[in-house]
């Protein structure tokens, strides 16, 4: 499945206000937005359909294998997707709130100065701690258990790899432009999960560790467009990434804002655990109520 859900410009920009910061360093610059809670109503059935489709993926491989089509799953509490992702751990929903962000943020706003880049697919269908977990939850539910789903209990550990990955090709199916999103979502600000989110991605190879990942995904799509995709990024990994410009992005999706200044990671000043030359930009997102979100967003 190739992801093709977007979000109309004008609501989204009155829900999420881009801010005015000032200019970087010549390799590194923020972005920042802050949310208009009063905007979300006008925004709100988009947004549950683009976040919809980027679980649709992991569904999909739940399923696998339990298809009837006499039977279809429907509400069925024998669906192997049945209560997913809501059942899970509000701290497993941060995460996939925040790489969902990082998919939304490179699709709807120029990020490095393009406007083209395209996150074929999000990587949820290989997050197995969860799946595991999830068919537990489920029989549960069927057996009509008690179940808390946020107790500390039912955390599990996160998925593994890189957030997102977005790709510009040109109109011969050749990658040219590949950026590389790690993204952090928190209640409250925490310097240390940023400096998490810059040390990975200071660690990351020339070309992205998930491209195995991707190609392994799309092979389960018989579609034109997947078969296109999975030609050109084996092609990419094949070249080693010569001849491809890279690019970083930290995706912060924070729940609270500063008190003394007007955004968490800074304007101009890069992250002390980023030391590599590649182009980073920071997008931070200010969120009111997070919490809300998330509910909205997975659990309504």
């Amino acid at each position: 499945m190739i992801r093709s859900c977007r979000i109309a410009q004008t609501p989204l920009n009155a829900w999420l206000v881009e801010q005015e910061m000032g200019t970087g360093n010549g390799t590194y610059n923020l972005r920042l937005w802050r949310e208009n809670p009063a905007e979300l109503n006008k925004v709100k059935e988009e947004l549950l359909d683009y976040f919809s489709e980027a679980m649709e993926d992991a569904r999909a491989r739940l399923r696998s294998g339990f298809e009837d089509t006499l039977s279809p799953f429907g509400d069925s509490p024998l669906d192997p997707a049945a209560n997913y992702p809501g059942a899970l751990n509000r701290i497993t929903l941060q995460g996939y709130l925040g790489e969902t962000f990082a998919a939304l943020a490179v699709e709807h706003w120029d990020i490095h100065g393009r406007n083209d880049w395209q996150v074929p697919a999000l990587l949820f269908r290989f997050h197995d701690a969860e799946f595991q977990h999830l068919e537990r939850i489920n029989q549960q539910l069927r057996n009509g258990q008690a179940y808390n789903p946020d107790a500390p209990a039912e955390r599990r550990p996160g998925r593994t790899g890189d957030d997102a990955i977005a790709f510009v090709k040109d109109t011969s199916n050749r990658i040219t432009h590949v950026l590389t999103l790690e993204a952090k979502c928190v209640l409250s600000h925490r310097a240390n999960t940023l400096t998490d989110a810059h040390n990975k991605l200071n660690k990351g190879p020339s070309v992205p560790d998930s491209i195995r990942e991707l190609v392994e995904l799309l092979q389960h799509y018989d579609t034109s467009g997947a078969k296109k995709w999975q030609e050109a990024l084996i092609k990419y990994r094949a070249s080693g990434g010569g001849h491809v410009s890279r690019y970083d992005a930290v995706v912060y999706v924070c729940g609270n804002r500063p008190n003394r200044r007007e955004s968490w990671m800074s304007p101009r000043t890069v992250n002390a655990a980023y030391t590599i030359s590649r182009q980073l930009v920071g997008l931070e997102y200010q969120v009111n109520d997070l919490n809300g979100l998330i509910d909205l967003m997975y659990r309504s």
